[in-house]
């Protein structure tokens, strides 16, 4: 038990930090929907706000990788978070649309920041062959936070008001930050250059080093394209979810919200079982069985015509997407050097974050054109045909590794 205690204390402090977080974004993000309409009444108002995280992650993506794989990734959390709590905080006095905007924008920088950094020192501090377990214990504290956020945010707006449940949202970010300040610093030096010319020179070899590493792992860079393909579509799709249901299907306002939930009941189903069965099911089929699984989820719901048709393919698409994303993440950690770590998470989060906001955009616009059904089944069976060669490339390479192996025991 000491064993295990002493294992797992700082890992547990982390996902302590990221659970409390994760919790306060949720309460956050419907509190502030609801601020932001009450005070607009503007839907656009609203949607323009889903907008700025990806073009903040455009902006820094390309040079962010290259601060946070040379500065002390504990103290670039702490600091974003602080920043984050400072920024929310302000928020309700704030008066004016474009100040409200240009906050989150810069709230939308620090977690640029923060998230590449918690990867790369989540790699420093969990033991490799403990990373997957430690993923999937995260992805339950992130649909716990998913299922519980939302309804503490409907009480406090209920109870209290806006302000209030985005104060609380502030508290959270200090709270996470207090706990990361009990972690080890896990720092090695490395040198930052001091001049503009310098820094500019030092950002173009990282963009080199970064492109040589995605020249030299074919296999990683097949994985993550295909697989960010399918989870970009899926984020287009659930932008169009709420017209589907609704105009489609012919579901209520409370029947959509039911849905919402039994997503998030087979996402954490999926994530408990997975944080039971870690180790024992190779990550390359959690990723490509799961993903190809998780793709007929979103058929079974573009072509339903009832709500429990809807809530079968919502199920089977919740519970799989757990195992892919946990998969996934493990991946991405066991692929990636961490002292490389925020450099190619960063470079690739900017192309990633470009795609979104054209996704979007796209399904949006496609949608007025072609009706949302065509975009919502055409966008499904996509999904499927980008799914089957992720499962064939991960089932591939399982094979390679495992016949690897094999040759290196023989030879010994």
């Amino acid at each position: 038990m000491k064993r295990i205690f002493s294992e797992w204390k700082y890992p547990g402090l982390l996902l302590s930090a990221v659970g409390i977080s994760y919790v306060g974004d949720f309460i956050y993000l419907v509190a502030l929907n609801l601020f932001i309409f009450a005070k607009t009444e503007s839907v656009t108002a609203v949607a323009g706000m889903w907008l700025i995280g990806p073009i903040a992650g455009i902006i820094t993506s390309l040079w962010s990788g290259s601060i946070i794989d040379r500065i002390n990734k504990k103290t670039i959390m702490i600091i974003a978070d602080l920043m984050r709590a400072l920024l929310v905080a302000v928020i309700p006095f704030l008066s004016e649309m474009w100040m409200i905007y240009g906050v989150l924008f810069v709230i939308s920088l620090c977690s640029s920041f923060f998230n590449p950094a918690s990867g790369a020192y989540t790699v420093q501090l969990v033991d490799k062959e403990k990373l997957l377990r430690y993923n999937s214990i995260a992805s339950v504290l992130t649909t716990g936070a998913l299922v519980i956020g939302p309804a503490i945010a409907g009480m406090l707006v209920h109870f209290g008001s806006y302000n209030f449940a985005i104060w609380c949202n502030a508290v959270s970010f200090l709270l996470s930050a207090c706990l990361l300040a009990l972690l080890p610093s896990l720092y090695k030096k490395q040198e930052m250059e001091s001049s503009v010319t310098n820094r500019l020179h030092m950002i173009i070899m990282d963009w080199k080093t970064v492109v040589t590493f995605l020249r030299n792992h074919p296999l990683f860079l097949t994985a993550y394209i295909l697989f960010q393909l399918i989870m970009t579509l899926a984020i287009a799709l659930d932008s169009q979810e709420v017209v589907f249901t609704q105009t489609i299907i012919g579901l209520s306002e409370s029947q959509y919200s039911y849905l919402v939930s039994i997503t998030g009941l087979g996402y954490l189903t999926g994530s408990l079982l997975m944080a039971v069965m870690a180790g024992k099911i190779p990550i390359p089929y959690l990723i490509g069985f799961a993903s190809t699984l998780f793709s007929f989820g979103y058929v079974i719901y573009a072509f339903s015509q009832s709500f429990l048709t809807a809530c079968a393919g919502f199920i089977i698409l919740g519970f799989f997407s757990s195992f892919a994303n946990t998969g996934f993440q493990t991946f991405f950690q066991r692929s990636v050097p961490s002292d490389k770590m925020g450099r190619v998470g960063a470079t690739l989060g900017f192309f990633q974050s470009l795609s979104l906001i054209v996704t979007i955009l796209g399904a949006g616009l496609f949608s007025e054109w072609l009706g949302v059904k065509s975009i919502v089944i055409g966008s499904s069976l996509f999904i499927v045909m980008v799914a089957i060669p992720l499962n064939v490339v991960m089932y591939s390479s399982h094979k390679r590794t495992n016949l690897f192996s094999k040759q290196k025991e023989l030879a010994r």
